[in-house]
């Protein structure tokens, strides 16, 4: 129950600003093998999602289950579809499990969270020069110029750099680990050829690329079991 507990109160810092048109409740659960507290958020449409939260069965690691009110039965209990769906986080990474949850929320009552624009966007060369790079990209690497333009989402946590890799002029992703931005992972690098009539252009493109791919990020790592 300690783990639940825990993070709920995490997630509820979450929400402390969420808009008057969300609505919640808890209820426990236990099935002798998980227990802890169920969260049923709601809006005035009748649009619902339930958060179970609770340490694995069969590790310290933390759970969280989301999905819909089919996924839940009498004993307010989630089925077997919706524990096929759970996701795992380290013991003691409420951060992680939290942000997850929230994530989830988000995405569900998209039209319930207004967009708050908080990005990023950094230019270390020149336009001219980035032009000149890109055109002898073939005979470039990341070592020569390192980075040459940054776009971060800053709500969301995740960056994109434009970079000279094996030849190619592209964007790659990056992610932090942890709320404070001190520390990241790079995920992937894709061939990209942004348009550079103007610095607002190259910024604009790689907005737009950043979104593409926290979109999907957020969809591939949201599995609510509907």
């Amino acid at each position: 129950m300690e783990v639940s507990q825990t993070f709920f109160n995490e997630l509820e810092k979450k929400l402390k600003n969420a808009p008057d048109s969300l609505n919640g409740y808890y209820k426990t659960f236990n099935n002798c093998r998980e227990q802890g507290l169920m969260l049923t958020i709601y809006n005035d449409n009748d649009n619902e999602i339930l958060v179970w939260a609770c340490e694995s069965r069969n590790s310290d690691n933390i759970m969280v289950i989301t999905a819909d009110r089919n996924c839940s039965d009498i004993n307010d209990m989630f089925n077997d579809v919706a524990w096929q769906s759970a996701k795992y986080f380290k013991c003691g990474d409420y951060d992680s499990a939290v942000n997850y949850a929230f994530n989830v929320i988000k995405k569900q009552f998209k039209n319930d969270f207004p967009e708050i624009s908080n990005t990023k966007f950094e230019m270390y060369k020149s336009l001219s020069d980035i032009q000149r790079i890109e055109a002898d990209a073939k005979q470039l690497d990341y070592e020569d110029y390192k980075d040459l333009a940054n776009f971060e989402d800053v709500n969301e946590g995740y960056f994109c750099d434009l970079i000279i890799m094996d030849g190619k002029l592209g964007l790659r992703y990056s992610k932090y680990c942890d709320e404070c931005h001190d520390e990241f992972d790079n995920l992937i690098f894709e061939e990209w050829h942004p348009d550079l009539t103007s610095s607002t252009t190259l910024m604009l493109g790689m907005q737009n690329k950043l979104k593409d791919f926290v979109d999907k990020e957020i969809d591939y790592e949201v599995n609510i079991g509907i």
